[in-house]
């Protein structure tokens, strides 16, 4: 028996976020264990990661909603863009940091300040385009209602 869509999209979601969440974890842990050896140095750069991480699942959470609400899957696939693949895989950006202390120390603020504004674009694109659907469909709604 076919899943109905709304559970086919359900179950699109489910299967797209758990490597999202393992690359996330992974890249928060990095994160942290970076702040804890030099607080001092890498606190601000960690924070600015984090918070960006923050946003990227909050607009990951608001396009699962506009998603379930509109019927429309908004996956933000196949753009040209250097922004999408780190806030779509969260595990390169950790790869990248785990590669850090073989290059040297004190690159970890230059770096982790450029994976948290690459990541809060991704995110920023994301909440648009979730915006974006979100207008359209009421004006589609609205639209049809008005039609004879």
């Amino acid at each position: 028996m076919a899943k109905a869509p709304s559970q086919a999209l359900r179950s699109r979601v489910a299967d797209a976020s758990m490597p999202y969440l393992m690359g996330s974890g992974v890249l928060l842990a990095l994160t942290a264990l970076f702040v804890w050896k030099a607080p001092a140095m890498n606190g601000p750069a960690g924070v600015a990661l984090a918070v960006a991480v923050a946003l990227d699942a909050a607009s990951r959470l608001a396009a699962e909603a506009a998603s379930r609400r509109s019927g429309v899957e908004l996956a933000m696939r196949g753009l040209p863009s250097l922004v999408l693949p780190l806030g779509a895989a969260p595990g390169l950006a950790a790869a990248i940091l785990a590669v850090l202390p073989l290059l040297g120390p004190g690159r970890f603020p230059v770096v982790a300040s450029l994976i948290a504004g690459m990541v809060a674009m991704g995110a920023l694109a994301r909440l648009s385009l979730t915006r974006s659907v979100l207008v359209l469909a009421k004006a589609e709604t609205r639209e049809t209602l008005v039609r004879p």
